[in-house]
C-alpha cells in the first residue's frame, strides 16, 4: 500500500499572534527596509518606543555592538528578528560601513542612533534617492542635523527626549 505525502497535513495556519509577532505588533512589514540600531548610543531597552516610532516592522534588523551581550537579552532579539554583529570598538564604524555594501538592494534605511559617525552613510543613501529614517537622542539632534540636509525628502528625522529614555 501506497501512503502520500499531504503537505496540507503539515502546515500550519498563521494567526494573528503571528502576525503581531512577526511585525512587531503593527500589523505592517516593509520588505526592502532594513534597521541598524548603534546600541552603545540607544539602549535596547527602549525597543517598544522605537517600535511605536516606526509603526511597522522592517525587512532586517542588525544591532552593532561593542560589548558582550547577555545570553537572555540576546534572546529577547533574536526573537524580535535582529542579527546581531559584535565588533570591536575601533571597527564597529567598519562594520556598519561592511554592512551598507552587503544591503545594497535595500531601498529604506533606519538608523537608531546618536553618533554622528553615521552621517557619511546617511548622506551616501540620500544621493542614492534611498529613504532614511534616523531615530535619535534630542541631546545630540544638532550635531547631526547640522551636518545633513534637512530638506531631502528622504529624510526623515525622529528624535526620542531624554524625557522618554
Amino acid at each position: 500500500m501506497f501512503s502520500f505525502f499531504c503537505f496540507e497535513n503539515y502546515f500550519q495556519a498563521v494567526d494573528e499572534d503571528v502576525i503581531k509577532e512577526v511585525t512587531w505588533g503593527s500589523g505592517n512589514y516593509r520588505e526592502k527596509a532594513v534597521l541598524l540600531w548603534d546600541l552603545e548610543n540607544i539602549p535596547y531597552s527602549h525597543l517598544l518606543k522605537i517600535k511605536n516610532s516606526l509603526k511597522f516592522a522592517p525587512e532586517r534588523s542588525f544591532i552593532i555592538t561593542t560589548n558582550p551581550i547577555k545570553n537572555s537579552k540576546l534572546i529577547s532579539m533574536q526573537k524580535n528578528g535582529f542579527e546581531v554583529l559584535v565588533a570591536h570598538k575601533s571597527d564597529s564604524d567598519a562594520k556598519i560601513k561592511s554592512v551598507y555594501r552587503i544591503l545594497k538592494e535595500y531601498e529604506e534605511f533606519i538608523f537608531i542612533s546618536s553618533d554622528s559617525d553615521f552621517v557619511d552613510i546617511a548622506k551616501k543613501i540620500l544621493s542614492e534617492r534611498k529613504k532614511l529614517t534616523w531615530i535619535m537622542q534630542d541631546a545630540n539632534k544638532k550635531r547631526i542635523a547640522m551636518k545633513m540636509n534637512l530638506c531631502d525628502k528622504n529624510l526623515k528625522l525622529i528624535t526620542l527626549s531624554r524625557f522618554e529614555l
